[in-house]
């Protein structure tokens, strides 16, 4: 029993945590500030020295090896003919070890040999990758510091430009980095076999259940017999991703086993899908400070008829306007083109302008999501009633097209790039309209980051429609608001006609605004908006708006919170918005 109850003593005594003695063990480093840094997170002596179990004999130990350990470290960083002046003290019970680094010059890159095997070596001289852009694309040139880091980066990288194109299965055969330090040069030589160049073989498609497998082959940019690109699998993906049909998909390509397969070097693709549920609904609450306090209600089909159709429907109940909306979207077709049918409802009372619209319509779109255009053909009808004016009432069959071009470095959140939306509309004759008319409308919106945390928004809009007398109000322009002019009321800057604000022929409203990043997520804005609608060029006389404002950036996309002064009213607004109004 004793001896049972001293093992349990030893083992408590040992597991349980030992307090520190009381000496105390401390390190200091003289180095380059770069190398003391490095030092300082990753040298042996700095990250045990708080250990509680550290003692006087554990110390002298890791003393004795922290001189190599400290050449190891800095020669990560290029510098290999380093001299560290160790000493050790005890003061009164505090262990002082200190170190003094004379780094030296680091070394430079010198000769640089890249070798290709495979069947690189005997491609087509336009085929890609080409030897001559590899070359181009490597890293660590000569002359250039060399550090371990940028050394193993560059390898990644030439490794990479195999793995995405034509060349998956290609690996790195050897690579040395040979430091000569009478020269103060590293000469670095890497051999990358290729492998055999790979081909897309047939699709296999994983996980369908009520759809047809026309539903993802439709969405397929990739052909059998295609030589591989990894982003053509990542295109693949995120159209059926973006298709709403399914909760997950996966597209992968059997690159691996290409060359046991019946054809050689051919990857078949499989496509692995878990279907969303068929019906869904929703329901959601929300503020605008354009339009005002928000219910919304949602009831999507996605299998309407058991032909693949998703049905979109949606109620949103708003203080100055109340819309229902109804869409169908059929499958995507062989050639691309996506079709769909809609229908809505809405009744708007904003600036004494009382408006009810039904319009059902047709619509093609086609092209992906940088190019995308589309056509449509709509049937409106639409009552208005003017605060001390008089009712009116117009329908119109229009025809129109579209085109929107988003060339940004991020869909949700960008910095840099452009977004452009050009679209005309028409009632080409006047035996299906009160009157022929054509509206044309451009919007625009680019970023450019002038430094790595400030950034510059420009904002601009023009439109015009001929044939003013046979318009509906619909497209009809009117400005002010969140995503208009700053400053002043949504819609409220337009033509006079009673007592209410109406639309014009005429629309002209820009911004620009600069944000300052604060952290990663946070920054604040100042900004100037200008613009006006009217009837006439001669009346369209731009108010301007003046405000600063909060910006995060979202999961959703940026998040804006603004106070804006209006210079023609001499009245603040608070303004409030999410996403990228494209």
């Amino acid at each position: 029993m004793r001896r049972i109850l001293l093992i349990c003593f030893l083992w408590l005594f040992w597991t349980l945590p030992v307090q520190a003695e009381s000496a105390h063990y401390q390190v200091e480093i003289t180095a380059p500030p770069p190398l003391k840094d490095l030092l300082q997170k990753h040298l042996d002596m700095v990250k045990w020295r708080d250990n509680p179990r550290m003692n006087p004999a554990e110390w002298q130990r890791l003393f004795s090896q922290a001189p190599q350990n400290i050449k190891d470290l800095i020669a990560t960083e290029g510098y290999f003919a380093a001299k560290i002046s160790p000493t050790f003290e005890n003061q009164n019970g505090v262990y002082v070890a200190k170190f003094v680094v004379e780094a030296g010059a680091p070394v430079l890159v010198g000769d640089v040999s890249l070798k290709f095997t495979g069947d690189i070596a005997t491609q087509a001289a336009d085929a890609k990758p080409s030897i001559e852009k590899l070359h181009e694309v490597w890293l660590l040139k000569k002359g250039e510091p060399f550090r371990q880091e940028d050394w193993n980066q560059a390898k990644r990288k030439l490794l990479t430009e195999f793995l995405v194109e034509r060349y998956p299965n290609a690996s790195i055969s050897s690579s040395k980095a040979e430091v000569n330090l009478e020269t103060q040069t590293v000469a670095l030589s890497i051999e990358i076999n290729s492998g055999s160049a790979i081909r897309f073989g047939d699709t296999t498609i994983v996980g369908l259940k009520r759809y047809k497998p026309g539903v993802v082959e439709n969405l397929n940019p990739i052909k059998a017999g295609r030589i591989y690109n990894q982003s053509d699998l990542l295109t693949f993906q995120t159209r059926l991703q973006e298709s709403g049909y399914f909760q997950s998909v996966e597209v992968t390509a059997d690159t691996l086993n290409s060359s046991n397969s019946a054809e050689p070097n051919i990857a078949p693709i499989k496509v692995t899908v878990i279907e969303n549920r068929s019906i869904k609904m929703g329901i959601g609450a929300g503020y605008s400070t354009n339009t005002g306090p928000r219910l919304q209600l949602s009831v999507d089909d996605l299998n309407l008829f058991n032909m693949g159709w998703r049905l979109s429907s949606n109620l949103k109940l708003e203080q100055d306007a109340q819309v229902l909306t109804s869409e169908i979207h059929l499958p995507t077709t062989k050639a691309g083109y996506r079709d769909s049918l809609n229908g809505n409802v809405s009744h708007t009372l904003v600036e004494g302008l009382d408006s009810t619209v039904t319009q059902v319509g047709v619509k093609r779109a086609w092209g992906d999501r940088k190019r995308e255009q589309y056509v449509n053909a709509n049937l409106l009808t639409e009552s208005t009633k003017v605060d001390g004016a008089g009712n009116e009432s117009t329908y119109a069959a229009t025809l129109g097209y579209g085109i929107i071009l988003r060339h940004t470095d991020n869909d949700l959140n960008p910095t840099r790039g452009y977004l452009l939306n050009v679209q005309f509309t028409g009632a080409p004759t006047t035996s299906t309209a009160n009157g022929s008319f054509l509206q044309s409308h451009v919007k625009t919106q680019a970023y450019y980051p002038i430094t790595s945390s400030t950034q510059l928004i420009a904002r601009a809009e023009i439109g015009l429609v001929n044939g003013k007398n046979s318009a509906p109000e619909l497209y009809l322009f009117r400005a002010g608001g969140d995503q208009s002019v700053r400053g002043y009321a949504y819609q409220s800057l337009g033509v006079t006609e009673g007592d209410a604000t109406v639309g014009g022929r005429y629309i002209a409203t820009g911004s620009v605004e600069v944000v300052q990043w604060l952290t990663s997520q946070w920054g604040a804005a100042v900004f100037v908006d200008a613009g006006n609608a009217a009837n006439t060029l001669q009346d369209l006389s731009p108010v301007y708006g003046y405000g600063v404002g909060a910006r995060w950036k979202s999961p959703l996309g940026p998040i804006g919170a603004d106070i804006a002064y209006g210079e023609a009213t001499g009245e603040y607004r608070f303004h409030f918005n999410i996403g990228v109004a494209f």
